[in-house]
């Protein structure tokens, strides 16, 4: 009897679960079953508050395993907010959306804008003005549209701080660690944006 000696290739590292890959430059994890994502209570506890390395690292991989999970459930809730206060969120985000838009301006060091900045000190104040008072008018559907926000997210970061990490979470976060495509999902660029070591 003969043997094939010809070397065997090693298999290459791959994320635990196959993510879905909206293109070469994102990805979508998983979503993640109910049973596992909160109904098994076994796999909660109050999160490690004098070990903060250990603490974070909770968290980081949570985010990461239960990532599209989070997302639906935001989602959900923005979608279902929008329904009881249409009016409210849709003006709240574009009262937000001038905010935003005036912070990014005052602060751009572009030299085009600060040019405009200098040239139309009149009209830039008068907007200015206008998107104080439009903020002040409409406070009540800004608070609104900023709960709709925060609210579920602050329940996102309580669950990862809770959950306890399960095998599959453990090897995910492992791979996470090794394969550089993991960086690809959708959490992976926002931790990355918040300055957070997925490496931790």
């Amino acid at each position: 009897m003969s043997f094939n000696r010809s070397k065997i290739a090693a298999p290459e590292a791959t994320t635990a679960d196959e993510n879905y890959h909206w293109n070469n430059d994102i990805e979508f994890a998983p979503l993640r079953s109910i049973d596992e994502f909160l109904l098994n209570k076994d796999r909660y506890e109050l999160a490690p508050f004098n070990d903060f390395p250990k603490w974070n690292n909770r968290i980081t991989s949570n985010l990461l395993y239960f990532q599209s999970n989070y997302f639906v459930s935001i989602l959900a809730f923005g979608l279902f907010a929008s329904f009881i206060h249409a009016k409210a969120m849709a003006i709240g985000f574009v009262v937000l959306g001038l905010i935003v838009g005036l912070g990014l301006f005052l602060r751009s060091r572009d030299p085009r804008v600060i040019v405009i900045r200098q040239e139309h000190p009149y009209a830039f104040l008068a907007v200015i003005v206008v998107v104080l008072y439009s903020f002040i008018t409409y406070l009540q559907f800004v608070v609104i549209t900023l709960f709709s926000i925060a609210f579920p997210t602050l329940l996102v970061l309580i669950h990862a701080s809770l959950r306890l990490r399960n095998l599959m979470n453990k090897v995910n976060n492992s791979v996470y660690k090794r394969v550089s495509s993991a960086d690809k999902t959708v959490m992976a660029a926002i931790i990355k944006v918040l300055s957070r070591d997925l490496r931790a």
